[in-house]
């Protein structure tokens, strides 16, 4: 592998207490029940919009609401204004994170980040952690029209690392990442902790499956 991309949610970073925190303070404000940290967990990856949008359909019983909705539109509004100054309060790092893309970039591989977050969040937590200056590359959730699974981000990625999709792969953790993957024709490659929803991880159809992060030094 010529360069290693990788998810940050659910993957390199356990972001759940942090997002189902400001979920639930803006639904509690909008007078709903919250969601709660294991419903919440269900509901991560697949970008802002997406998180708001299942807990407004969980909340109000409604199997239809949308995010062209005045209310998802208002809780979205509330919830991006909420996390803003509390994204990494209790989020750290997983086990291993840090050496893994400071070995990785040590062996001469190109690290790009690749994730449905919006971009301002994505900045205050590379800061936070110490690892932005470790990534060749950072596209986030609201770079582009379309988020992963779509493959475009990839392709943004691999396009500036001058990097060919058989010279990639893509590390995550959720259907998001493992239709990226497949659809850019970058090797697949997901953990087995963060966030799944109902994925079985294990039977996805991934090239490797890994049980921590480290095990990609070997």
């Amino acid at each position: 592998m010529q360069a290693y991309l990788f998810d940050f949610d659910g993957t390199l970073v356990d972001s759940a207490p942090d997002l189902t925190r400001a979920l639930d303070i803006a639904l509690a404000r909008a007078g709903l029940p919250g969601v709660g940290l294991e419903a919440g967990k269900r509901m991560v990856g697949h970008g802002a919009g997406k998180l708001v949008e299942s807990a407004l359909r969980q909340t109000t019983g409604d199997p239809m609401i949308t995010m062209d909705s005045p209310l998802a539109k208002l809780l979205f509004s509330v919830f991006m204004e909420v996390y803003e100054p509390i994204c990494a309060e209790h989020s750290i790092l997983y086990p291993g994170a840090l050496e893994t893309l400071q070995t990785l970039k040590a062996r001469g591989h190109r690290l790009g980040l690749v994730t449905n977050k919006p971009r301002r969040f994505v900045n205050l937590m590379l800061t936070v952690y110490g690892i932005e200056p470790l990534f060749d590359t950072v596209v986030a959730g609201d770079d582009l029209p379309t988020k992963k699974p779509d493959p475009a981000m990839v392709y943004q990625a691999l396009a500036e690392l001058d990097v060919v999709p058989t010279e990639a792969c893509l590390v995550g953790d959720s259907i998001a990442d493992l239709g990226a993957a497949k659809n850019s024709g970058v090797q697949s490659i997901l953990v087995t902790f963060g966030y799944h929803g109902d994925l079985d991880v294990r039977h996805a159809g991934a090239e490797r499956v890994i049980e921590a992060l480290p095990e990609l030094l070997t």
